[in-house]
């Protein structure tokens, strides 16, 4: 059954949102950011994307980030936030770097199988900084960043995407970052 935007299969729906604020729907949600957000030349947390009634209960997400850097040298760091109360908070984010044989944080988006490497930083607590990259093969153009996790909620809220630059200079997350939620429980 398909009406105004949710599909309902087997009692689950689908929510789909096409912007940088919606609301979560009751068992699983698509959110795609439609335009750029804001770029941020600091080192402070900006909100990017913002999923609203994010309920109580147990849920998985997974944000797969879209960023670029105005230069190669310059990194980025991200944080996922919710709201309301939470009683439990894991999550990862990773990203395709340089590094070949040893860790370099910087993202590399046009790796080889004998140049690249796989980097994680992770959080247990939310509205937390993951750690930064430290750069970027390409200035101003597309990278990607996956960020995973579990969050457990007893009192309602709203999830956030948060963004900051690694240092004083200027970082963007794009059009096409897309948040997949699930409800667990």
């Amino acid at each position: 059954t398909v009406s105004c935007g949710t599909i309902s299969a087997t009692g689950a729906s689908l929510t789909r949102i096409n912007g940088a604020s919606g609301a979560a729907g009751a068992d699983l949600t698509w959110q795609r950011l439609s335009a750029n957000c804001a770029a941020n030349a600091t080192t402070t947390l900006a909100i990017c994307m913002t999923t609203t009634s994010v309920g109580a209960g147990t849920w998985s997400f997974k944000y797969k980030v879209v960023y670029q850097a105005a230069a190669t040298t310059t990194g980025v760091d991200f944080a996922v936030n919710h709201t309301g109360t939470v009683t439990s908070f894991v999550a990862s984010s990773w990203f395709a770097t340089s590094g070949g044989a040893a860790a370099t944080a910087l993202g590399d988006q046009v790796g080889s199988n004998t140049a690249s490497l796989a980097e994680a930083k992770s959080a247990r607590a939310i509205n937390t900084k993951f750690g930064s990259t430290l750069g970027v093969d390409t200035a101003n153009a597309g990278m990607l960043v996956v960020i995973e996790g579990t969050i457990v909620v007893s009192v309602s809220g709203d999830l956030e995407l948060k963004h900051a630059s690694e240092l004083a200079a200027s970082t963007q997350v794009m059009t096409d970052t897309v948040l997949e939620l699930h409800k667990v429980n």
